[in-house]
């Protein structure tokens, strides 16, 4: 499995500027379901307004994605409908085949509108909603109720490598590591076709990158992360890294304790632990996200780590923590404090207790 910082892009860019926002901004409930049109340096942009602060509006479009547009004046906004209503599946994909031209296929399933090199649907754009699928018998089978996505969902397989590093640019540096991303701001996942257009790469689709971009798309849009708030890093990447697990997203078929392990960050965590360098940072890692800008990859091994442990020792209390955090108000910044609180309110506070019951899950863990 490769390693790579793409699953951090909301975080550099999505969450700051609503942040900014939020900060001054006027987020009300009051008008936030309106259709409206936005004129902004000769453009129209038509969708719902999430955040306004009197000169930036951040302005949610009929097909999911976000646009921050600079408004001068109150004149140039303009209310179209009282109601907000998304683009249907075949309106999308109407769009999408413009977009990217006779190149491209696009592609529907019962959850997503798929752009594809020409070519049967099934291998293109069946895999991602087999994941989807997965995804929510996962929770639903734990009493766990997910919600329906407000918009279709969109990927992209792009034909080759070049098109896709065009693509990554517009969000953050080029890593040949990165086999997809998806962008909260689009609300699209990218990716290409790793295969070189080879008929017998069957199994592209569920390399562990892109299922960890589908459940990251999966989750944003169903409820289990809010897609405007600032959901703690820990929580975001340890569940998409359990569901690179093959026992995790394909559990009908890997029923054994040994297929629901992602082994590469065991093996990580494990050499952390060896070394005595993953000891008493539970509180401080709960807490705040810079352990993924101090040490990317023990960020990355202890997500998982902490997020295997309480799924597989406490998962009552796991899916309640999940559903808590996925009930907390948009476009609010999240204290030190409160992701504390929020934590310790469903596990306790006795972090010695719980990280030494924790240490001890992960190294006798066997892959």
């Amino acid at each position: 499995t490769m390693f790579s910082l793409k699953p951090r892009i909301f975080l550099i860019f999505f969450v700051q500027i609503f942040f900014v926002l939020s900060t001054t901004g006027s987020y009300g409930q009051s008008g936030r379901d309106f259709t409206i049109k936005v004129n902004s340096n000769g453009r129209s942009y038509v969708g719902k307004r999430l955040i306004f602060d009197g000169s930036d509006m951040a302005l949610m479009r009929r097909d999911g994605r976000i646009s921050i547009i600079p408004v001068k004046s109150a004149k140039d906004i303009k209310t179209v409908s009282r109601s907000f209503k998304p683009f249907e599946d075949e309106e999308i994909r109407r769009k999408l085949q413009k977009e990217f031209g006779g190149k491209y296929q696009v592609s529907k399933t019962r959850n997503f509108v798929v752009v594809h090199p020409p070519g049967d649907f099934q291998h293109w754009a069946m895999p991602f909603e087999i994941l989807y699928q997965r995804f929510r018998n996962y929770f639903s089978s734990r009493g766990f109720t997910v919600d329906e996505p407000e918009f279709p969902l969109v990927a992209v397989v792009l034909r080759k490598r070049s098109e896709f590093d065009k693509f990554l640019k517009s969000y953050h540096s080029p890593s040949a590591n990165t086999l997809g991303y998806y962008s909260q701001k689009s609300n699209r996942i990218i990716t290409y076709d790793p295969s070189g257009g080879r008929s017998d790469r069957r199994d592209w689709m569920f390399e562990d990158t892109l299922i960890h971009e589908a459940v990251h798309q999966t989750a944003y849009n169903t409820g289990i992360h809010r897609r405007f708030g600032a959901t703690p890093s820990w929580i975001v990447e340890g569940l998409a890294m359990m569901f690179e697990a093959k026992g995790v997203h394909n559990s009908m078929y890997n029923s054994h304790e040994k297929d629901r392990i992602n082994k590469d960050r065991l093996a990580n965590l494990q050499h952390y632990y060896r070394k005595k360098k993953a000891q008493r940072k539970m509180r401080k890692f709960i807490t705040g996200d810079q352990y993924f800008d101090a040490d990317p990859i023990f960020a990355y091994a202890y997500s998982w780590g902490l997020t295997y442990f309480l799924a597989e020792k406490y998962p009552k209390k796991y899916l309640k923590f999940l559903q808590s955090d996925g009930a907390r108000e948009e476009f609010r910044g999240y204290s030190s404090s409160e992701r504390l609180k929020a934590f310790t309110d469903v596990f306790g506070g006795n972090f010695l207790d719980l990280e030494s019951r924790m240490e001890s899950f992960i190294t006798k863990l066997k892959i």
